[in-house]
């Protein structure tokens, strides 16, 4: 039987993987927690904030996030392909997912605002409708990629290869288009 927990605030609360198995949180709120390098096992994260909290290097198998938003948190090198996929949403608003994997995830309509996504891999994702306001993609990884309808307008140092990505009707701005050519090493000059 899990453990179930309805509209409850956390706050500077570390985590232990005892803690995180099998609980399902319903409308929470946890403020400057810490969950790094935890496994989350099996658990439930249903329409919950996270602010300012620390998640790098989480394991979240089999953890399902509907409806979540992190604001302003650490998720460094966290592999949310090893998330339950169904009803799957989440956004991000100014954190840091810098070598994260969400290799083969279904992914429409999610947001990231003003993030540090460097060397993130999306290999294989379904990224349709989503949206990349503002964020830096230094060396993240596109390969093989829906990116159809995704708004890349704002966003920065990403390199997106045409032949291999799906990229019908995603948007790009003209101060961004060179990041389309990169691979065929041509120079435009301004």
């Amino acid at each position: 039987m899990n453990d179930y927990f309805d509209n409850e605030t956390y706050t500077k609360v570390s985590f232990t993987s005892e803690q995180l198995s099998k609980t399902d949180f319903d409308s929470c709120t946890f403020n400057n927690c810490d969950f790094s390098e935890l496994h989350i096992n099996g658990s439930e994260f249903l329409e919950c904030e996270f602010i300012d909290c620390n998640l790098s290097n989480a394991r979240l198998k089999d953890s399902s996030f509907k409806d979540v938003h992190f604001y302003n948190c650490k998720l460094l090198g966290v592999k949310f392909y090893e998330v339950d996929p169904f009803l799957l949403k989440m956004i991000f608003s100014e954190c840091q997912l810098d070598y994260a994997s969400f290799y083969q995830l279904k992914m429409h309509n999610f947001q990231f605002m003003n993030c540090s996504i460097k060397e993130v891999d999306f290999s294989e994702a379904d990224l349709q409708f989503s949206y990349f306001d503002n964020c830096d993609l230094t060396s993240t990884i596109f390969e093989e990629t829906d990116l159809r309808c995704t708004n890349f307008k704002t966003s920065r140092n990403f390199s997106i290869d045409l032949e291999t990505n799906k990229v019908e009707k995603a948007v790009f701005s003209p101060h961004n288009l060179v990041n389309l050519l990169e691979k065929y090493k041509i120079i435009v000059e301004k």
